[in-house]
């Protein structure tokens, strides 16, 4: 680093690439001014290096991998500095500023190279010792979802994926929650407010870790330390134990209903298509801190095995003779009625990617041999069952049947 310059006395916090010695670091000044110095080039008789004033915030995004090296260099948050540090001890090193434009292209990273290092950009999440404790402090059960996302290095997750995560969490409580209170909850329709209001989710705060989600109950645990949703919780952490055989892991399936078992799937299900490893654990007023602690590889093992435990609805095939009565080549769009039924049914849905270049050409009010897939599944939020069309094939009928 330079000695006796205008950067003032430096020292090292981190080396980030380092080949016969640190070649990009961070370095911070007795006036706490962070710098990223990245070397530039070896000379005979000096070695130039660049020294770039750089925010906390844009350092982390930088080391993360959010911000590729260069572009940090061609787009600094103030003056970059140009240190030619000669290899004669003898003569002083001089620091200077330097404008991008005149830094010469070959001392430049290139352009796609990122670093790649987990940088926490939350607040460490706290122990499971607090966690327990905060519980009994506010009365009511603690859960936590801790997932480690193999695509960001930085404590940041995408909502779209992890809103999918919180949702299925939260339909496993409702579905599970409505099991325990109900000898024979209803397979569809939506979950009986009162008991909707027991298992409600509240997320108090996000961490870091990877990626760490911390809830707890809308209501308090009794006086006795119990709720509905500890009830519930203690079930979840009874499912997610891998331990148990599948013979056992079959009945305690069996014990929640149907319903509650698809949402179960569903929600490890999602679990999985996170790749990385999944921890659930939750507290109460008188239960114990408990952590299920899910391995990628094991997440998906878990998934297929539920597949079989609580197997997918049925596709079902429709092979029929029906006449074309709307398509949208904008939307790949279709709608067939089944004229032979009485009275006569609507099929509508997507065009699959086989049947378009057909379909792209079809006549209104023309008889088609078609074949569409009727996929039925489980709506988790509503409990409901919905059928959804696809156009697999199509083709012109020889049929007379009049327009």
């Amino acid at each position: 680093m330079p000695r006796d310059t205008v950067l003032g006395e430096l020292k090292m916090q981190e080396s980030y690439v380092y080949y016969d010695g640190p070649r990009v670091f961070s370095c911070i000044s007795l006036t706490d001014q962070v710098y990223l110095a990245v070397w530039a080039e070896e000379g005979a008789a000096e070695d130039e290096w660049l020294y770039i004033p750089i925010s906390r915030a844009r350092l982390d995004m930088v080391r993360s991998g959010g911000i590729p090296l260069r572009s940090a260099i061609e787009n600094p948050e103030g003056f970059i500095f140009r240190a030619s540090l000669p290899h004669d001890v003898g003569r002083g090193d001089v620091v200077k500023p330097i404008r991008v434009g005149d830094i010469p292209e070959d001392w430049l990273p290139e352009p796609d190279f990122e670093l790649d290092i987990a940088t926490h950009t939350l607040p460490l999440a706290e122990s499971k010792e607090v966690i327990a404790r905060k519980a009994q402090q506010e009365s009511r059960t603690r859960l936590r979802l801790h997932v480690s996302l193999p695509r960001f290095a930085r404590s940041e997750a995408p909502a779209r994926g992890i809103g999918c995560l919180l949702m299925a969490t939260q339909s496993v409580y409702d579905n599970v929650g409505y099991s325990l209170t109900d000898e024979n909850p209803s397979p569809r329709g939506r979950i009986p407010g009162e008991v909707a209001a027991q298992t409600a989710i509240s997320l108090l705060e996000t961490a870091a870790s990877s990626f760490v989600l911390e809830m707890a109950s809308n209501e308090l645990d009794d006086l006795l330390g119990d709720s509905l949703f500890a009830q519930t919780t203690s079930k979840l952490l009874d499912l997610l134990d891998l331990k148990l055989e599948y013979s056992e892991l079959s009945v305690k399936l069996a014990e929640i209903k149907p319903r509650a078992a698809k949402s179960f799937r569903f929600m490890v299900e999602k679990f999985a298509e996170t790749g990385g490893d999944v921890t659930i654990a939750g507290a109460g007023t008188k239960m114990p801190y408990i952590a299920r602690e899910l391995p990628a590889g094991k997440l998906e093992e878990f998934a297929k095995t539920l597949k079989r435990l609580v197997p997918e609805e049925q596709v079902e095939e429709v092979r029929r003779r029906m006449r074309l009565y709307k398509i949208d080549t904008q939307r790949r769009t279709f709608g067939f009625k089944d004229e032979s039924m009485d009275p006569a049914i609507d099929y509508r849905g997507a065009i699959d990617e086989a049947a378009w270049p057909q379909a792209s050409h079809a006549t209104m009010q023309d008889v088609y041999d078609v074949l569409i897939l009727g996929t039925t599944v489980l709506d988790e939020t509503v409990g409901e069952r919905k059928t959804t069309y696809r156009l697999m094939q199509l083709s012109p009928s020889d049929s007379d049947t009049e327009r």
